[in-house]
């Protein structure tokens, strides 16, 4: 791209700010538009080349690698602004063609028991008894019906779609972590095959906007075309969980205290901070016709996150609307309306709102590691990818106290890195302890937190003892499941139980 297009670029992003004075020289550009996720050190789980990585104390080995990855750009979740925007975003074009499986029927199915039907015999593969066909997706709207409409829709994006830009941003993440944990560390083979199914874990929450994004991280990172019927190829698994179970993010659906809590915590915010939003009342109802409240129609957080998604696709943005200072207190405004539950003043419901938020995330991903701690190779997890929500990647960094207030960028990362000490050689007496279980093979690994490429010092690894000695960001594994035991019940309540307090009867139907 010249030197002209980018500056232009960057003025189309924000008017108010001139070329020179601009800081996008280092954000890798895709027809013009600059991927917010990947400037280097810029907060937000903006990860730049590299991802940020510091090589760990000499001695010190990774072994287990967790990923969680805000899904790509994406369209906004619900129309607004469309006097400003355009209403219909034709950025969708990557995904509308595809390749479909569809089931074959062969001479024998109608006499197939309907339980047994898509059912592999042994010996056979899933490719004798189905075929691909090629498919081609297209928005329809009222308009389009009635012959209003352009005629090529093709590409227009549905609301909350994940766009072609959120693909290319989500790819290129995927190939940071080749660049990292394939080619510069040696950690994953350069070539994966079957062996290594039980090396990689890969989940999704339940929307096609995460499942999507992982499926262009997985390509990233894992480069090797899959061929029908090859043998010991590498198919990668994307897991995803029904709406009750999912815990990739603060499952209000599933939990109706968590959702009780939430809403008390946003009208507070709302009453707290509206007043203080007024000064911008003018600027704001110049271009969008209302005044900006927590609480307002539409909600603050709704004209933000249009805005955002506008701004990193590049459309022409009004002055009064780019304005940063404005955007800032925008932004911490809508942060404190969805995470300020998580430093409640009164200890007891920063505690509960944490547990039934993030309590069984933490858990699961600190048993994963205590796993791989404790029994080494037998355990064969190297490497686990999540996508989820922003909402995911703030609650968790609130969880941990180090959070940076920053709302996440689209395709903002977290990594968990899992390091044994292979320089400390357990004493005979030590090994006696480990085998009567008196002293844990934890007190030799260390966890050290990410969030984009910024390493994490958590307060509650700050004490000594409780990190490596000279480097507080590198946690010790027993100090980390000590804080997942904090997010346990005090009286060892299932997630279900906690979930039920004060609800009402629940309908016979």
């Amino acid at each position: 791209m010249t030197t002209a297009a980018r500056d232009a670029a960057s003025s189309t992003l924000n008017p108010s700010t001139s070329p020179s004075t601009t800081a996008l020289s280092s954000i890798p550009f895709t027809a013009g538009i600059p991927m917010v996720s990947a400037v280097s050190d810029a907060g937000a789980g903006a990860a730049g080349p590299g991802l940020g990585w510091k090589d760990p104390p000499k001695g010190l080995e990774l072994s287990q690698v967790h990923y969680l990855v805000r899904h790509g750009e994406r369209t906004p979740v619900r129309s607004r602004l469309t006097h400003i925007f355009p209403e219909k975003w034709n950025l969708c074009r990557a995904g509308r063609e595809f390749d479909a499986c569809v089931l074959e029927l062969t001479p024998t199915d109608n006499s197939i028991p309907p339980f047994e039907v898509g059912q592999v015999p042994p010996g056979k593969t899933a490719t004798m008894y189905s075929s691909i066909m090629r498919m081609r997706r297209s928005v329809e709207t009222e308009s389009s019906l009635s012959g209003r409409g352009s005629k090529d829709e093709e590409g227009e994006c549905m609301l909350g779609e994940l766009t072609d830009l959120g693909r290319l941003s989500t790819l290129r993440f995927g190939r940071e972590l080749r660049r990292l944990y394939v080619d510069r560390l040696g950690f994953l083979p350069q070539l994966l095959t079957s062996k290594d199914n039980n090396a990689l874990y890969f989940r999704s929450t339940n929307m096609s906007r995460t499942i999507e994004s992982l499926e262009q991280v997985i390509r990233g990172l894992h480069s090797n075309d899959v061929k029908p019927n090859t043998e010991g190829q590498f198919i990668p698994k994307v897991l995803v969980r029904n709406g009750t179970d999912e815990n990739l993010l603060p499952n209000t659906y599933g939990c109706s205290r968590l959702g009780a809590l939430d809403r008390a915590f946003a009208d507070a915010t709302a009453r707290l901070l509206n007043p203080s939003l007024e000064e911008f009342d003018g600027q704001l109802e110049s271009v969008t016709g209302v005044k900006p409240r927590v609480d307002g129609r539409p909600r603050l957080n709704g004209i933000v996150d249009t805005v955002k998604a506008a701004q990193v696709h590049g459309f022409p943005m009004p002055a009064a609307l780019a304005d940063p200072r404005m955007l800032r207190k925008f932004e911490s405004a809508v942060v404190a309306e969805w995470f300020s539950g998580y430093n409640a003043p009164d200890p007891e419901q920063r505690s509960e709102f944490r547990r039934l938020a993030m309590g069984r995330l933490v858990n699961d991903l600190g048993k994963r590691m205590s796993s791989r701690a404790e029994k080494g190779e037998q355990d064969p997890l190297k490497f686990a990818v999540y996508a989820t929500h922003d909402t995911a990647l703030a609650g968790l960094l609130n969880t941990l106290d180090c959070f940076d207030g920053r709302w996440p960028n689209f395709t903002a990362s977290m990594g968990l890195e899992l390091f044994k000490d292979a320089s400390a050689t357990p004493s005979l007496f030590a090994k006696l302890q480990s085998l009567v279980g008196l002293r844990s093979s934890q007190q030799q690994h260390y966890v050290r937190v990410r969030y984009g490429d910024r390493d994490m010092k958590l307060p509650a690894c700050a004490a000594p003892g409780k990190h490596y000695e000279g480097k507080p960001e590198f946690c010790t594994l027993e100090a980390f499941m000590d804080i997942a035991k904090s997010l346990q019940h005090p009286k060892g309540w299932t997630w279900e139980q906690q979930c039920a307090v004060g609800q009402g009867p629940k309908s016979s139907k």
